[in-house]
């Protein structure tokens, strides 16, 4: 009896396992309005999928943006169910007429778990994770997203060159390749498809002039070292490593003429990968002098930037840097990394040439070329005081600007006592409420308390037209208010003593020159106003408590706390 009793826990335990749901197929990316995207979940045959929900990402900042319920249906008798567009025939269900499903790098997620706990914007998680996928269309891993969600391979959908016709399918165990989609049918053959995975990693201009130049195209490969590989181009000429020996490198095609497009192939017994390289323009374009005309100017076209604009703020994600001069702001997004000089918060930039763009309502510049090493360093950055209800009046004039926000703001908690990635908090004072969001995933304030009184708050404004409009986002943990204060410009412009004092304080600074001063209580009211010629300030009107003062001299603007007693 216990022999039989064992057997049946086991054969028990086999049909539960068996019984797993799976992503079985993806297809991301098709022709025009891509309306026949699907997701195929994989399954036994009539299975329940109560409990289950699927999690859409966007690897942009590795947060959800559609979620579905799965109580209430159950795979068919063949074992699937197909979430997709309107026009996927067989569909279970439905997301919607056009681009449903985003094509990367990005991710689906299966979990078992409530859709309530995955609101539009939750961060990649593999808590309760029971599959996931992590694919894109020619874009570079994400790291991030994939360490998120445990897995260590990310798909490209145009493995095969044919993105807008072939899916990504289960293979064998946890393996993918990639095919003509079999929807609502077994998948192809996957050991019996092409192994290698040819992709485009940079189309670059190797001079930018008025005359006729030449570029570079840089391909990387995954999946070699398995066939004789041969590798052609209609222009050009190919070097760098060789696929039929190595398992990954990097092609090189260059001598390519601007404004001439061409074809590369790479074949073999099981692969016939090709695609077309649109050229570049490897044109300066149009001179502009300052980043005022710059965002004035038509987008699509190529520009100059002839005037210095100094770095207010640099991140790894995107390559992306924020830069501003006398009359404005702009965000430099560098998603195939063309800019490969360094630069850090401070330094000068002239002779950026890029394309103007918009995405998601905020204007960008994307660079055409390195414009080299900083034409300047260890610039002081200054913020720009603004308030709240200029930002609500008037955001666009402030898009991209390094800000500080006064009077003091009180700081709306989210559902955790910290600061977390991808996350809104609104800011109050008496001039009403703007919202602040962690969009910069490096931040060192990331997971530090969230400050419980009245604060300053300094970042960069940012616009998200799909997502509630504008935000200030922190740079760091000084302008994200993490102690009291504003982050200072100039640490050591003034000194302030005694502190605590009582009646009067001394407000030394290192420049000649008068100083405004302003001082706030905790509250972020603002109690005094003056302009100081000499260095003593009278506080008698003060009562005990702890105050933020305010000293702004020249170009440099900085905050000391000071406790009255």
């Amino acid at each position: 009896m216990k022999k039989i009793t064992f057997l049946l826990a086991l054969f028990c335990a086999s049909i539960t396992f068996g019984q797993v749901v799976k992503i079985n197929e993806v297809d991301a990316d098709q022709t025009s309005t891509d309306n026949m995207e699907f997701l195929e979940l994989s399954a036994a045959a009539n299975f329940s999928l109560d409990g289950y929900i699927v999690v859409f990402y966007n690897g942009s900042s590795d947060n959800s943006y559609t979620t579905v319920d799965l109580n209430g249906f159950s795979t068919d008798s063949n074992g699937f169910l197909i979430i997709g567009g309107d026009a996927v025939t067989g569909v279970d269900i439905m997301l919607g007429a056009e681009n449903v499903i985003q094509n990367g790098a990005d991710a689906i997620a299966i979990y078992e778990d409530d859709a309530a706990n995955f609101p539009d914007g939750t961060p990649a998680t593999s808590t309760n994770l029971v599959d996931a996928i992590v694919y894109d269309t020619n874009d570079d891993d994400d790291v991030d997203l994939m360490a998120a969600l445990g897995v260590t391979v990310q798909y490209n959908e145009d493995a095969n060159g044919n993105k807008d016709i072939e899916s990504i399918q289960r293979g064998s165990g946890d393996t993918f390749c990639v095919g003509a989609p079999t929807l609502d049918a077994a998948n192809i053959d996957c050991g019996n498809v092409c192994a290698l995975n040819v992709f485009v990693v940079d189309v670059e201009c190797d001079a930018i002039t008025s005359g006729t130049d030449t570029y570079t195209t840089t391909l990387n490969f995954e999946g070699g070292g398995s066939e004789t590989y041969t590798i052609t181009a209609t222009e050009g000429t190919i070097s760098g490593d060789d696929p039929s020996t190595q398992s990954t490198g990097e092609i090189i095609i260059s001598g390519v003429n601007e404004g001439v497009d061409f074809d590369y192939s790479v074949t073999s017994t099981l692969c016939n990968l090709s695609n077309t390289i649109n050229a570049p323009a490897c044109d300066p374009g149009s001179d502009v002098a300052d980043i005022a005309t710059l965002r004035g100017s038509v987008e699509g076209e190529v520009y100059t930037l002839t005037g210095e604009a100094l770095v207010t703020y640099a991140q790894d994600f995107r390559n992306q840097k924020f830069i501003e001069d006398a009359t404005g702001a702009i965000l430099i997004d560098d998603t195939s990394g063309t800019i490969t000089s360094t630069y850090v918060i401070g330094d000068g930039v002239t002779g950026l040439i890029g394309t103007l763009s918009s995405f998601n309502g905020m204007m960008q510049f994307v660079p055409v070329s390195d414009p080299g090493a900083p034409s300047s360093t260890g610039n002081t950055v200054s913020s720009q005081e603004v308030s709240i209800s200029d930002l609500v009046a008037n955001p666009e004039n402030y898009e991209s600007e390094y800000v500080n926000i006064a009077p003091a703001v009180t700081i709306t908690p989210g559902p955790n006592p910290f600061w977390e990635v991808g996350a809104v908090y609104p800011l109050t004072n008496g001039d009403g409420v703007f919202n602040f969001r962690t969009s910069f995933f490096d931040a060192n304030y990331i997971g530090q308390d969230t400050p419980t009184t009245a604060v300053f708050i300094a970042g960069i404004i940012t616009e998200r037209t799909d997502d509630g409009g504008y935000y200030i986002t922190a740079r760091d943990a000084n302008d994200a208010a993490t102690t009291l204060g504003l982050n200072d410009n100039n640490a050591a412009s003034f000194n302030l003593f005694p502190n605590p004092a009582q009646n009067e304080i001394n407000i030394v600074s290192q420049e000649a020159g008068e100083k405004v001063v302003t001082v706030y209580d905790i509250l972020g009211k603002q109690v005094i106003n003056t302009t100081l010629q000499g260095q003593i300030l009278d506080i008698a009107q003060l009562t005990s408590g702890i105050y933020i003062v305010k000293v702004a001299q020249g170009n440099a603007i900085a905050t000391k706390r000071l406790v009255v007693k």
